[in-house]
């Protein structure tokens, strides 16, 4: 029971990251429960992103279970996936 009440704090950090950078997030699709691919707006790299992603995200994770997300960036052209690391709090 307790896993599943960690699994419902994912979305609600996604939220908090689209909240945070409101104008570089066009949408998440989860892959499975805890890949998810983080779709930027077009015009927005992936480097633009973590770079303000990175100093701030580990503040909002409020669950234990580890989670891979990988930023798509568009271009009109293409497609590109970067996976970026495990984002979890840890336990002792």
């Amino acid at each position: 029971m307790e896993k599943n009440q960690e699994y419902v704090k994912i979305p609600n950090f996604l939220d908090r990251i689209r909240n945070e950078w409101p104008g570089m997030i066009d949408r998440f699709e989860f892959k499975t429960p805890t890949v998810i691919y983080v779709h930027l707006k077009e015009g927005i790299s992936s480097m633009d992103f973590l770079g303000r992603l990175s100093k701030k995200v580990e503040r909002m994770i409020d669950f234990s279970i580890p989670i891979i997300l990988y930023h798509v960036e568009r271009d009109g052209l293409s497609i590109r996936s970067h996976p970026i690391n495990w984002y979890s709090t840890i336990e002792n």
